[in-house]
């Protein structure tokens, strides 16, 4: 098999994602997160404009598109209505380390394919929604400058 392109540079990202991730040894990674013990985790993204209802239903969670069956092209409008104005992630980073959370982990990019970041290989992310604010890099600096990891 013949690798090239955007694969390619994915496989050359990983790699070096990994290389750094993997400065410390899995044993002392792990020291660090039971010391921790307390984290946040966001699960979010446009599964959240219909919140769980779709024609009548209300039982389906973040994997709606799915189990409800929504046509892809219907799914996919969602983006233009993303606009979470009253989104704060100095206020976030602030609740956190107020409740004593030590890190935080997010899906920056769920199943659906919709990423909530400014990404280099789809539209589909928050940068093609009315908001166009890359909610992954205001995370990052909100609770970087908390000193969250």
């Amino acid at each position: 098999m013949r690798i090239r392109g955007p694969t390619l540079l994915l496989i050359g990202v990983i790699s070096i994602s990994l290389g750094c991730a993997t400065a410390q040894t899995p044993e002392a990674r792990l020291d660090w997160w039971r010391e921790a013990r307390f984290g946040l985790f966001v699960h979010w993204g446009l599964y959240a404009i219909p919140a769980g209802r779709w024609d009548g239903a209300d039982h389906h969670g973040e994997w709606i598109r799915t189990t409800a069956e929504i046509p892809r092209d219907q799914y996919d409008r969602f983006s233009d209505e993303f606009e979470p104005l009253a989104f704060d992630a100095e206020e976030w980073a602030r609740l956190a380390s107020e409740a004593g959370m030590q890190y935080v982990v997010i899906t920056s990019k769920h199943h659906d394919g919709f990423a909530l970041f400014d990404s280099a290989v789809s539209d589909f992310d928050v940068m093609a929604t009315p908001w166009k604010k890359d909610v992954m890099a205001e995370i990052a600096r909100a609770f970087g400058a908390g000193g969250l990891r």
